[in-house]
């Protein structure tokens, strides 16, 4: 139960973080790369979806499953 929540947390920490850096005033490496090989729009969505949406819900998933005691 307790694994499941350190994951949580870290997967809350992994989204903040990870958007964060999409908001910064630098571009890093990698967005740069994905809006050069699919567009300004959808490069930016692909990297918010991959970096920050997809942690934030394992976070809720890992999460919901420590407290609630699921297995």
């Amino acid at each position: 139960m307790k694994s499941y929540i350190a994951m949580g947390i870290f997967a809350f920490l992994v989204s903040i973080i990870s958007l964060l850096r999409i908001m910064s005033d630098r571009e890093f490496y990698r967005l740069t790369s994905m809006k050069k090989v699919w567009g300004r729009s959808r490069g930016l969505a692909l990297h918010f979806t991959s970096n920050v949406v997809l942690p934030l819900i394992c976070g809720v998933v890992f999460m919901s499953g420590g407290v609630s005691g699921i297995k």
